[in-house]
């Protein structure tokens, strides 16, 4: 037995060390190069890589086009990983690598033909664009050139061999984008089509929330004609479309006497992150900020001369139409006539099973999308920006080169798609507000219900020119703020649709601004971290002073409470309170899990200021008594208190928010046994809500909330005042697990604090910590 004994105690310690050498082999591999010399092909003179201690590049090369090659090599040496499954995704080509979790999203790709789109750009793409295109891909195929087989831990367990970066690929990632702030993710349309079968025109308008919603004629008679034949309920949505904040102050209202700017573009959270910040400087060039690991050039950020930042404008930049099918079962009707539509079939590998072939239809309208009788829908194409002609590299082009907020404009045309509010600012004080984007030009309506694509009144016709986006330049208040809600100027008349936010974390921004004469730019973190929801406060005020018991209780704490969304106190009552308020109020007519986070707030603020009936409050399941609104109240007041005392006792100010509502960041890997573990990061309980400013949101699952996006990082820029920067990531610049970087920023993020961002030689030369030279 002794003998036993020693054997099985010696393979233990074989194993373990094994284990050891698997281990630190796995994370040795694709190491980011932070130091030395490396071979380049394409530059025309030498690149010098200064880095700072959080891993962010400072280049300065001989040539602007060098300096695009040596970031497409830096994007590759720290974010490859990142990169390969993005252009996989828009393929439609994760399922070769990751198997059947991901064909459903492959199947998506595919029938919204990104990588078509991508294609598109580049065709649509100006010469310069194309330029920085070609440049920026020979820098990243350097570096796999360079490292062969010596990738990343992620590519090395999935067994990858990447092929070739092209300029297809950067603008794929362009596209991905796209699609994830487009509000075709939610597929609105096709909810609002069920919705007029279920509960018919009044009340769908109502939700919709819009008095001016074209209706289609027989739209409604179709909708109820699908739906009496559906047999399942809708799949909850995988929504990854958020919101952002940023604002602008001018001169006067800065301590320093020149102009600011502060972004924080609320983006899915994911390990790694959405950003890679950088610091170019060649002749007649020099920009830092915020890039896109597989995209050339600047997307946030400044310049000696302007700063700029972007949120999402909430675009409804997606229309469907209803088709019928021809008695050919190859066309579609246009009018009086027929009109042939494209079919093709793809295959679709996927690893470690048979895989599938996809059958794609195509009208002159868009993409096809089969009917469901199922789920209720019929046959429809889809109208979307994101497949048109556009330059999207051309705006940020503009916007490197412009030495004044009046030059940007002009240069703004060639982008298309996703929509976004640029403000920016220049070291003359001067501020701009437009949209980055073009709106669709519809023949009738306003998109907001699907129409007929055989009626000839119906559809688009282009886009609408440039020159009529929104534009504000230098207002008399010296104050530019835009938090996804309603944007359009007084008096502007350009149709303009959209999924506007409610303008609470708007005001709330205004409300801080506006507390003090002047800002330096390190208080501006503080706005930006701010945890107080104006839409909670609104919310309580209409909750009238009418109950009993409990629910007396809950609306005596909630009228004490300031609005705060900490992680202790009344905000989990709170939170208690508005799920259970919406599932009583909604969750008899509609899946909760099919709408999308702003219309149920939107919903609730409408409902209980009038505008909308109150049979809302009726239960229509209880078919013997009709409830009302104070019956309603009362009951979710009362329950959402007992619900607190029997988790945490009768003291709310002891309540823990923060057991409600927290965050895991996440690698694509990170489902992985054992080892998934240490690629993910967390759960961190969090403050803040959807509705603060330190905007954090996600699916609700009972009262538990999981945070899926927030702040995808933290930028305050002030050009003309020693070009001062500040920011902060979530996580850190590397996609390497391994890597010091991964996760060092960290710690700063969830304690509300920025870094300095170094600028000037002197400053770049005390940071530096390791020096990598390109030629």
């Amino acid at each position: 037995m002794r003998k036993v004994a020693v054997w099985t105690g010696s393979l233990l310690v074989l194993l373990v060390a094994f284990a050891f050498l698997a281990f630190h082999w796995l994370g040795s591999r694709g190491a980011p190069r932070r130091e030395g010399t490396a071979r380049v092909a394409g530059l025309s003179a030498p690149v010098e890589v200064r880095w700072d201690g959080y891993g962010v590049p400072h280049l300065i090369a001989a040539a602007e086009l060098d300096l695009v090659t040596a970031l497409g090599y830096l994007h590759a040496n720290d974010r490859l990983t990142q990169m390969e499954l993005g252009r996989r995704a828009v393929a439609g080509r994760l399922s070769e690598i990751l198997g059947e979790a991901t064909l459903e999203l492959d199947r998506e790709a595919r029938r919204l033909r990104l990588r078509e789109a991508s294609e598109r750009l580049w065709l649509s793409a100006g010469r310069e664009s194309r330029r920085w295109l070609e440049a920026y891909s020979a820098g990243v195929n350097a570096w796999l050139e360079e490292r062969g087989s010596d990738l990343p831990p992620t590519l090395t367990l999935l067994r990858v061999a990447p092929e070739p970066w092209s300029p297809d690929d950067s603008l794929a990632m362009v596209l991905l984008m796209g699609r994830d702030l487009s509000f075709w993710q939610g597929r609105p349309e096709e909810e609002r089509f069920r919705w007029l079968g279920e509960l018919g025109f009044e009340r769908t308008r109502e939700l919709i929330g819009d008095p001016v919603v074209h209706r289609p004629a027989g739209l409604d008679q179709l909708a109820a004609s699908w739906l009496q034949g559906a047999r399942r309920a809708r799949p909850p949505m995988q929504v990854a479309i958020s919101g952002s904040n940023n604002w602008a102050l001018g001169a006067a209202r800065a301590v320093e006497g020149a102009a600011l700017v502060a972004n924080d573009p609320h983006l899915g959270f994911r390990l790694p992150g959405h950003w890679y910040q950088v610091h170019l400087r060649a002749p007649g060039v020099e920009a830092g900020g915020m890039t896109i690991p597989g995209v050339p050039g600047i997307v946030i950020g400044q310049t000696a001369d302007v700063a700029w930042a972007l949120t999402n404008v909430m675009l409804d930049d997606q229309d469907l139409f209803l088709e019928e099918l021809g008695p050919d079962g190859k066309s579609v009707r246009r009018g009086d006539g027929w009109t042939p539509i494209e079919v093709r079939r793809e295959a679709l590998p996927v690893r470690g099973g048979a895989g599938e072939t996809l059958e794609l239809w195509t009208s002159d309208v868009g993409p096809m999308f089969p009917a469901d009788p199922e789920l209720g829908l019929p046959l429809r194409s889809l109208r979307w920006t994101g497949h048109l002609d556009a330059d999207p590299l051309s705006a940020f082009l503009t916007l490197l080169r412009a030495g004044s907020v009046d030059e940007i404009p002009e240069g703004l045309a060639g982008y298309v798609c996703p929509a976004q509010n640029l403000v920016a600012v220049d070291r003359y004080g001067g501020l701009l507000y437009t949209v980055l984007g073009r709106l669709p030009r519809r023949r009738a309506g306003d998109g907001r219900l699907p129409a007929f694509a055989a009626d000839p009144a119906s559809g688009w016709d282009g886009l609408e020119p440039r020159e009529r986006n929104p534009l504000v330049l230098d207002p008399g208040d010296q104050l530019l703020v835009t938090a996804n809600h309603d944007i359009r100027p007084p008096g502007y008349a350009t149709p303009l649709t959209a999924e506007f936010d409610l303008p609470a974390r708007a005001e709330r921004i205004r409300r801080l601004l506006d507390a003090r004469p002047a800002w330096q730019r390190t208080e501006l973190g503080g706005v930006q971290t701010d945890v107080t929801s104006l839409y909670a406060l609104r919310l309580v005020e209409l909750v009238e002073d009418r109950y009993e018991g409990s629910a007396a209780r809950a609306w005596q704490a909630l009228r004490e409470w300031d609005g705060g969304m900490r992680l202790h106190g009344p905000a989990a009552l709170f939170v208690l309170f508005e799920q259970r308020l919406f599932e009583a109020v909604f969750s008899d007519e509609l899946d909760p899990s099919a709408v999308h986070a702003i219309n149920r707030r939107r919903w609730l603020v409408d409902l209980l200021e009038g505008r909308m009936s109150e049979r809302w409050f009726d239960d229509v399941d209880t078919r013997e008594r009709t409830e009302t609104r104070r019956q309603v109240l009362q009951d979710v007041l009362a329950r959402a208190w007992d619900a607190g005392v029997e988790r945490w006792g009768p003291d709310p100010a002891g309540w823990r928010y923060g057991d409600l509502h927290r965050l895991v960041l996440r690698h694509p890997l990170g489902a992985l046994p054992m080892l998934g573990r240490w690629m993910n990061r967390g759960p961190f309980p969090l403050a803040g809500s959807a509705t603060t400013v330190n905007a954090l949101g996600g699916p609700w699952e009972g009262d538990l909330r999981t945070v899926t996006y927030g702040p995808s990082m933290r930028w305050i820029a002030q050009p003309g005042a020693g070009n001062r920067a500040l920011a902060v990531l979530p996580a850190g610049q590397s996609g390497h697990p391994w890597d010091r970087h991964y996760d060092d920023q960290m710690e700063l993020y969830f304690e509300g604090k920025l870094r300095q961002v170094p600028w000037s030689e002197q400053e770049i030369a005390a940071a530096t910590v390791s020096v990598l030279r390109l030629e």
